[in-house]
């Protein structure tokens, strides 16, 4: 898919504030639930997936 610069500055915009949330998500779980290690392992699980994507990303959008 050929995107314009545009569109794929407003992609990684949209993935670095869904890996905030995410990160803040983390957070609340550990404090309201700290024992729940399955869902807090999932969490981080998902936002160093989503951490690695945005890294990707924008490495392809610099070169």
């Amino acid at each position: 898919m050929i995107r314009s610069h545009a569109e794929e500055r407003s992609l990684i915009s949209w993935l670095i504030m869904q890996e905030r949330v995410l990160r803040l998500w983390i957070e609340e779980a550990l404090a309201a639930a700290p024992s729940d290690e399955r869902f807090i392992s999932e969490l981080e699980s998902h936002h160093d997936w989503l951490a690695q994507q945005i890294a990707r990303i924008e490495k392809r959008s610099a070169a």
